[in-house]
This record gives C-alpha cells, sequence and structure tokens, in this order.
C-alpha cells in the first residue's frame, strides 16, 4: 500500500472486514435526498464581474463545474445611483455586470439570470421610490422595469428577481403585503410594456424565521413568490427557524441565496482557518439535509489559498447531485462542530464521501466507511487538509480489494473528502 510522509495523512485501506457498529460509517445509496439542480456563481460578490471575465474562469464555472447560474445586482443605492429617476437607468454602474453576463451566456446559454437588490444599508433604495414607512410599490415596480428594460436592450433576459435583500439592513420594510403589492405592480408594468415577467425569490432576510414572515406571507394566499430564498450565515445557524420557513415555503424551490464562509477560530486567523471551514460545511450541510436545491457563495475565487481549495471540494462534486443518507457514530446533529460529521453525495455515477473531525483529542482509527447497498467500482482517491497541510491539501488514490467498503484515520482537526465510482 502507498504511504505519504505528511503528518494527518489520511490512510485509506480497503477492506472486507466490518468494524464494530459504533465505530463505521454507513452509506445508503437507495435513500436519496432533493437533487441540488441550481448552482450559481455571485456577480454580487467583491470584484467577481472582474474576476469572472478573467482567464478561464468562467469557462471552469460555467463547463467545466457545470454551474448553470449567475446572480447579479440591480443598483440605485447610494453609492451606485443608477436609477436617479423614473424612467432612467445610468448604464456605466451595469457594465461589468454587463459584460459578464453576456460572457456566460456566450460559453452557456442556458445561464440563468437571478438579479436581486443591492444592499447599501440605509442608501438601498433611491429617494424617489420611498417615504418614511420605506418603499412605495407602485415607484419601486417603476426601478425594477426599467431594469427589466435595460437588461432586455442588451439581450438578457432575468429569469429570477429579488425584489428585497437583507430587510434587517436596509430602509425597504419590505413586509409580506408590500412584498406582494411590489409583485402585482410589476407584473401589470410587464404586461403593459411587452416584457416577460421573472420569477420572483423571496424574501431573503438575514437569518431565517425573522419576524414570521413567511408565516405571515403564507396567510396571504398570494401567489407572488415562486422561488424561497434565504440567506443562512455560519455565525448565524437558526437550524429551527430554517426549517420553519422551509416547511411553509411548500413545494416552491429553495434556495441559500448567500451561503458565507465565515471567520471562525482564533482573532485574526481569517477565513481560512480549519475551524471557519469546518462551520462553513456544516452551515451548507444544513441546507442540502433540509431539501435546499439551489445554492451560491458569496466570495467564490480561483483556487490559491486554503480557503479557495476547500471551498471548490465542498461546492462542486454538489451539482446536479443528491444527498445520500449516511449514518456514523456521532449521529446527524450538526449543532456541536467537535462531533464527528460525515455526509455523502452522489453525482452520476460519482459518489463522494465527507468526513470532519474537529475534536481535539480524538483520532478516528481507521474507520470503516461502508455502503448499505451497491459497490465501489475501481480506487477511491482521497483528500484531507489540517492547519498543517499545504492549501491544497494531501492526496492518495488506493485499488480497492473490498467493493463494499473502505476504511480511513481521520486525525483531529481534520476534513477528508473519498470519491469513488459507484455502481448501483
Amino acid at each position: 500500500m502507498h504511504c505519504m510522509k505528511m503528518k494527518c495523512l489520511v490512510v485509506l485501506l480497503a477492506s472486507c472486514a466490518f468494524a464494530d457498529a459504533a465505530d463505521e460509517v454507513v452509506i445508503f445509496p437507495r435513500d436519496l435526498g432533493t437533487q441540488i439542480n441550481r448552482m450559481f456563481y455571485d456577480l454580487k460578490s467583491p470584484g467577481a464581474p472582474r474576476k469572472f471575465v478573467r482567464g478561464d474562469w468562467a469557462k471552469t464555472l460555467l463547463v467545466d463545474y457545470d454551474f448553470n447560474g449567475l446572480r447579479t445586482s440591480i443598483y440605485g443605492t447610494g453609492e451606485k445611483p443608477a436609477h436617479p429617476a423614473p424612467g432612467v437607468v445610468v448604464e456605466k454602474f451595469y457594465d461589468a455586470e454587463t459584460k459578464a453576463m453576456k460572457l456566460a451566456k456566450k460559453i452557456r446559454p442556458d445561464t440563468l439570470i437571478f438579479a436581486s437588490k443591492k444592499l447599501d444599508n440605509k442608501d438601498s433604495f433611491p429617494e424617489w421610490t420611498k417615504d418614511g414607512g420605506g418603499v412605495i410599490p407602485k415607484q419601486y415596480a417603476i426601478l425594477l422595469i426599467d431594469y427589466l428594460e435595460y437588461m432586455k436592450r442588451n439581450g438578457l433576459q432575468v429569469d429570477v428577481l429579488g425584489v428585497d435583500n437583507e430587510r434587517r439592513f436596509n430602509e425597504g420594510n419590505i413586509m409580506p403585503r408590500k412584498h406582494r403589492d411590489i409583485v402585482l405592480e410589476l407584473r401589470k408594468l410587464t404586461a403593459a410594456r411587452g416584457l416577460k415577467m421573472p420569477k420572483i425569490i423571496g424574501h431573503e432576510d438575514y437569518a431565517m424565521g425573522r419576524d414570521q414572515w413567511m408565516k405571515k406571507f403564507v396567510a396571504l394566499k398570494s401567489d407572488t413568490m415562486d422561488v424561497f430564498g434565504g440567506h443562512y450565515y455560519t455565525r448565524h445557524r437558526p437550524l429551527d427557524k430554517l426549517k420553519s420557513d422551509l416547511a411553509y415555503a411548500g413545494d416552491r424551490e429553495k434556495w441559500h441565496s448567500e451561503l458565507h464562509w465565515d471567520e471562525h477560530g482564533e482573532k485574526g486567523s481569517g477565513t481560512h482557518s480549519m475551524k471557519s471551514a469546518i462551520c462553513s460545511f456544516i452551515a451548507l450541510w444544513d441546507c442540502t439535509d433540509n431539501g435546499m436545491n439551489g445554492l451560491m457563495w458569496w466570495d467564490l475565487n480561483p483556487k490559491k489559498r486554503r480557503r479557495d481549495h476547500l471551498m471548490h471540494a465542498a461546492t462542486v462534486p454538489l451539482v446536479n447531485a443528491r444527498p445520500v443518507r449516511t449514518v456514523d457514530p456521532d449521529g446527524p446533529k450538526t449543532l456541536d462542530i467537535e462531533e464527528l460529521h460525515t455526509r455523502t453525495f452522489l453525482q452520476g455515477d460519482r459518489m463522494t464521501v465527507y468526513a470532519l473531525n474537529f475534536d481535539p483529542d480524538k483520532t478516528w482509527k481507521d474507520l470503516n466507511f461502508r455502503l448499505e447497498s451497491g459497490m465501489i467500482i475501481g480506487p477511491v482517491t482521497g483528500t484531507q487538509w489540517s492547519e498543517v497541510h499545504p492549501p491544497e491539501g494531501v492526496s492518495a488514490s488506493f485499488a480497492a480489494d473490498s467493493r463494499k467498503s473502505f476504511n480511513a484515520t481521520l486525525e483531529p482537526g481534520t476534513i477528508s473528502v473519498f470519491s469513488f465510482k459507484f455502481r448501483p
């Protein structure tokens, strides 16, 4: 067996002998969750429009990784006053995003465009669209139709429109009735001007369940929301409220429309710390565990530092994949980050298994990963990250003797990613 000499290296051992039930991870390939069929690149992130058109980054995302959407900004903010008056669009503020979207459509014509209001605290909406109570639906709908017409002039169709973004931090005061009224006004304007009405995503607040927004919206019995979208930060994971909002969303598509890789760990360690990574993986899995089919990271970048490599490892195997029920010795709950956390995703015939061990005192030695059905075809590849590993992690590949299981040693403070071809 091939061995590598770096500390904390993951060791894959093909084995026909199963470990005790308490010391094994069991994967149930016939028990699948909701397919993650919407994966967006976020042009709203810092410098993202310029990064997207640089080099091969757009091709990497849309072709190699199979991302199928872009999230972009609707301005009219204090910083970028793109909508100074009804019927007026200052196009220079949109130049970078428009260039990026046109490139995306050239590379992948079916790229979805998701336009979302840009946040600028208490200057998020132009003065002419609001009064002391927040935005005025008829006025704000004019800004939105002006934006849709601008996009049409540039050969771009907005597929999904977010009329609000993190209400907690803006002055729009868009509660359910106002949200409904904005959409109804926009429907009138699109019909009058011969434009296609985009699908509406809502309500996209910071944190789930605030002010019982979804409960109040459902009580209106309105058809003015097509997609549920929410923001669920790694520092604020109200899991019960996430589940409640998703329940109120019913059979709508459910998107995490701004997932952040926040800073955790020692002060000054930044978002590249292993604790930041562990917390971000777990926040992502809270979403996939509960049936969210659309995802997008804030500030996804080409591979360079540890955060970048780990973000790619967390995301790319999930594109068009389905979660696979996985049972490990510590159970499925995600509240204690020092417990063992494992998840599995099936993408076509490629199965990816994740294992997080942030317990500083426990080594999971020769932990058995076993398929309840189906088989492993060919080698199992593994990559492991820790604070002492290089940004790209440490990788190894092995020929498995058993088609049902493999073993791995999970050292403290590690993230491990295993991949293999699967046959039912």
